[in-house]
């Protein structure tokens, strides 16, 4: 078999991918999930704190691909440094499984978006299955013919589905009234059902919303053995976190100001609603609607690209099954990239419930909280390092900084995704079993801890004892 010479990605590809990751349906799902948790001020408020955080965590990213730019599987790879081979797996396996959801849950906007289009031709069930089904397929056969072309596809989309974007902040400045946007008693009523909600607690519901608008941060960081230069890999992180930080505030709040609380939590498309009201009309409203629906297949794309890759490294460091490491001719993880479309093939059952919005809401928290853990690792492992090799008070300021508001997210997203995590971390045990890498004494105690808190967790689901 003839091999096709491997095409690295320049600082644009990187930059591209990691907005590319970032801004999929979350950004345009974002003032109808916050205005339901927070009022106005207390979601700026939380973007500000959230985006301070998100920002420790960049950094410790930066910080870990300078001083250690060998290390190319990022987050995967810091966590096995850090605390050794079955938590570096665990790490991965939190991260794969989190993108899986997390492409589920594209998907699940993407037909609900398209559905509210069709109007009384709303698509069945069945029907989104398919259309789902088809959508992952065509991805995998993109992705297997080469990484460096998906990236400048990526590329192209990423610059179109941002267009729509900017027409929302640009027509949405003229529209904005401040007192639709300034409630009244913010800090203690939810204006959208005038239920009494603290301040502390309207910043803890939104943030679960907010981490989710940013997993993919570390997309860079997952893809560094293909960067061209390994010093892009931090510039393009923090490039990337100024973009969409101020693209995120942006999108999210200026609708608060056009339509009221009631008002956006009532529409399925919130950046749509918004337009609707302005100059722009029933047009701006569908133009919101097909940039969405771009920006979707657009962040779905990026994670085929990164999915595969992760598994790639991690059974190439002996914590996966060798088979996971099979590289077809274009130098992609052929095997791997297979498996994580069959894996996301079974999860896509989701389409054929009737509740889009319920199974979106629940795929997003739980891909959330599941990357929330390999944030944690890598964070706690650049306060390791900081230690260990004495890298400043300044890096540990931020590596403690970004450790505690991992935590803190973990604990905002919900303790009930927590626990339930835990199932899909005992159903990675079989794999890291098969792997050459052979457990420790410690790591199987782990691994049956693990394992009976899923159990746990399973039982009191299925009673009802935990609900979403």
């Amino acid at each position: 078999m003839i091999k096709v010479k491997e095409k690295k990605l320049n600082l644009f590809l990187l930059i591209t991918l990691i907005v590319g990751t970032i801004i999929g349906g979350g950004i345009f799902n974002s003032p109808t999930d916050l205005i339901l948790k927070a009022n106005p001020m207390a979601a700026l408020i939380a973007w500000l704190i959230g985006g301070l955080g998100i920002l420790t965590l960049v950094l410790v990213f930066y910080k870990l691909s300078v001083i250690k730019p060998e290390m190319n599987g990022g987050i995967y790879t810091y966590a096995k440094e850090g605390f050794g081979n079955y938590v570096g797996f665990n790490s991965f396996w939190g991260y794969w499984m989190g993108a899986v959801f997390g492409n589920i849950a594209f998907i699940s906007l993407f037909f609900k978006t398209l559905n509210s289009m069709l109007g009384s031709h709303q698509l069945s069930p069945l029907m989104c299955f398919i259309g789902g089904s088809i959508i992952l397929w065509g991805y995998t056969a993109i992705t297997w013919f080469g990484v460096h072309e998906a990236s400048i596809l990526n590329a192209v989309i990423t610059i179109i589905k941002i267009l729509p974007l900017l027409l929302v902040v640009v027509i949405g400045i003229f529209a904005f009234q401040p007192h639709i946007f300034n409630v009244p008693d913010w800090t203690t009523v939810l204006a959208v059902n005038q239920t009494h909600v603290s301040f502390g607690n309207q910043i803890s519901g939104a943030m679960s919303t907010i981490v989710w608008c940013f997993v993919g941060i570390e997309a860079a960081v997952s893809m560094s053995r293909r960067a061209s230069r390994p010093r892009d890999v931090g510039k393009a992180t923090i490039i990337s976190f100024v973009i969409v930080l101020v693209l995120y505030i942006s999108i999210s709040i200026i609708p608060m100001g056009i339509l009221t609380a009631k008002e956006l939590s009532q529409t399925s498309v919130p950046l749509a609603a918004a337009l609707s009201h302005t100059a722009l009309g029933v047009a701006g409203s569908l133009i919101i609607k097909i940039g969405l629906l771009v920006s979707l297949l657009g962040a779905l794309l990026s994670w085929f690209m990164i999915g595969p890759e992760i598994a790639y490294v991690t059974s190439y460091d002996r914590d996966m099954p060798r088979a996971f490491k099979i590289v077809n001719r274009h130098s992609v993880p052929g095997f791997a990239l297979i498996v994580y479309t069959i894996i996301m093939q079974g999860c896509l059952l989701v389409l054929l419930l009737p509740q889009l919005q319920t199974a979106y809401t629940i795929a997003y928290t739980l891909a959330a909280t599941m990357t929330l853990v390999a944030y944690l690792l890598s964070a706690l492992y650049g306060l390791k390092l900081a230690i260990r090799e004495n890298l400043g008070i300044g890096f540990k300021l931020i590596a403690i900084l970004a450790s505690l508001y991992s935590v803190y997210m973990l604990v905002a997203s919900g303790l009930e995704y927590v626990f339930a995590s835990a199932i899909i971390f005992a159903l990675g045990i079989p794999l890291f079993a098969g792997a050459p890498n052979k457990m420790s004494k410690k790591e199987k105690w782990l691994a049956a801890v693990i394992a009976l808190a899923g159990v746990i967790a399973l039982i009191l689901i299925i009673n009802g004892k935990i609900s979403f």
